[in-house]
């Protein structure tokens, strides 16, 4: 809608998972490592956990694209009902057993131990990505971990990365899971984005979306006041921004300051809340206020006689009516709202796709 008014080529907020958009701040840097390192070097298990929003799928895609030239992997998005009905997604990923295929859980077993043992003879190892991993309950979790019983003397046949929320570490900690647990070499915990880093973020996506300098500012106090309502959250992040970029369009606005960011995500959503931002110190800087009447000035007003300067005094300004609060005339503001909706509805189907497809 406004990629043509602000010359990108692309969306710069969109709510898919694009390893494109990745922005690799100090906690993605090192999930991105964490899971790269283990299935290199043939650790079992790797769970990395996140809040809603945090970045996982993302991280996962770009994982995804990086090791494509090693080999096939199973993944697997929003996992949910029996082990039987995760083996047929996994051996459907690896190509061997049809989904739709009624296939008994011994024969899935059956054709799943050939594969490993097939891909180990080429020297590839088995690897399975579980993302949403939360969703699976202790007795399939369990089932899971007996798929890497499949090892040599020296290495691993299997290699198995859930992610999840964060209610997966504690389900992780459960006595039934305590084996599984044991095997879990590598755990990590994706942090939101500080306020500091919310600001690069933000430069980032703007920078691949134009394929260069964008023509778009955030003042210090916007950043400040989507940090403040994301809460450090990238899909949060991506809502606002979004949000605040189609308001723009239709006001042919380039440049944002923290006003403009918090009536238009209160405008998009009502029960918006900004909480305080936390980060770098320079953000406490407040944005630029009019500068001070000239010292020069000053000196002459104090020169001249009291009296002198009453009579010269200029009338008091006549009272004008306050401004209001909102001064757009409602058929804009309705139709500002619609676009927003709008543009947030097509948002949220590109990740309903994502995540049920």
């Amino acid at each position: 809608m406004y990629e043509a008014f602000y010359n990108f080529k692309e969306k710069p907020f969109s709510l898919t998972p694009d390893p494109d958009f990745l922005y690799l701040s100090p906690g993605h840097k090192k999930a991105l490592a964490y899971l790269e390192y283990g299935l290199r070097t043939g650790e079992g298990f790797v769970v990395v956990t996140g809040e809603i929003g945090s970045g996982k799928t993302t991280i996962v895609r770009r994982l995804i694209r990086d090791l494509q030239p090693e080999g096939k992997l199973a993944y697997v998005v929003n996992p949910r009902g029996s082990f039987r009905q995760l083996m047929r997604i996994v051996m459907d990923e690896f190509g061997v057993v049809p989904v739709a295929e009624e296939a008994s859980r011994e024969r899935l077993l059956g054709a799943f131990k050939e594969l490993v043992f097939r891909r180990n003879a080429g020297g590839a190892p088995a690897r399975i990505i579980i993302d949403e991993a939360q969703n699976l309950d202790i007795g399939t979790l369990e089932e899971v971990r007996m798929l890497s019983n499949l090892e040599t003397d020296k290495a691993k046949l299997v290699q198995i990365v859930l992610v999840g929320q964060p209610e997966l570490r504690e389900i992780l900690l459960a006595p039934e899971l305590k084996q599984l647990n044991q095997r879990i070499s590598i755990k990590f915990h994706l942090e939101p984005l500080s306020l500091d880093e919310t600001a690069r973020y933000i430069t980032h996506r703007l920078h691949v979306a134009a394929g260069g300098d964008a023509p778009v500012r955030f003042s210090t106090g916007a950043v400040r006041s989507i940090h403040g309502y994301s809460l450090g959250v990238p899909r949060k992040i991506n809502i606002a921004c979004n949000a605040v970029l189609v308001a723009g369009c239709l006001d042919e606005k380039t440049s944002f300051n923290a006003e403009y960011v918090r009536q238009t995500v209160f405008d998009l959503d009502g029960t918006a809340e900004f909480g305080a931002a936390q980060g770098d110190d320079r953000f406490d800087e407040p944005e630029p206020s009019p500068e001070p009447a000239p010292a020069k000035a000053d000196a002459a007003a104090a020169e001249t006689p009291a009296d002198e300067r009453a009579e010269q005094a200029p009338a008091p300004p006549k009272a004008e009516d306050p401004k209001p609060d909102r001064p757009e005339p409602k058929p804009r503001r309705l139709v500002r709202k619609i676009a927003f909706i709008g543009a947030t509805a097509a948002a949220a189907a590109g990740a309903a796709y994502w995540l049920f497809f």
